[in-house]
């Protein structure tokens, strides 16, 4: 009998260890999504006025990395209080290893003191690179 009881916790012991091993695997995210993530992400953070998050998306010291210090800069102190809204249109994402080159259009829209200006860059071309698993705003 007590050899039975046995037999019997050690299967279940070695069901719930094999129940455990199965586990659920993390999906992997393709480069392209989070190529787009990172795009959408960045628009929102300009938008929100969110300057230091906007910059944690570019690479220290790039090009998309001065050009949202330029941003900061012009709206802290020439435009307080201003709304803005960044709106991406991706047209093609091509990727070849740790860069990616993306044709970009960007909608802006500022409402500022009872005005409203808009006005589209691009399309063009940017560059993005991905360190340690990453992409950044290059240039």
């Amino acid at each position: 009998m007590r050899q039975r009881w046995y037999l019997v916790f050690s299967l279940l012991v070695l069901a719930v260890y094999l129940s455990g091993c199965s586990g659920v695997t993390t999906p992997v995210i393709s480069d392209e999504a989070q190529i787009v993530d990172l795009i959408s992400k960045f628009c929102l953070a300009i938008s929100d006025r969110d300057w230091n998050r906007a910059k944690s998306y570019c690479y220290p010291g790039s090009s998309w990395y001065l050009t949202v210090e330029e941003l900061e800069e012009e709206f802290t102190f020439w435009l307080p209080g201003a709304r803005i809204q960044m709106i991406p249109y991706i047209y093609s994402i091509n990727i070849r290893g740790n860069e990616a080159r993306v044709i970009l259009a960007l909608d802006v829209q500022i409402w500022y003191q009872g005005r409203y200006v808009s006005y589209s860059i691009g399309p063009a071309e940017t560059l993005l690179v991905k360190i340690h698993g990453k992409w950044y705003f290059y240039y």
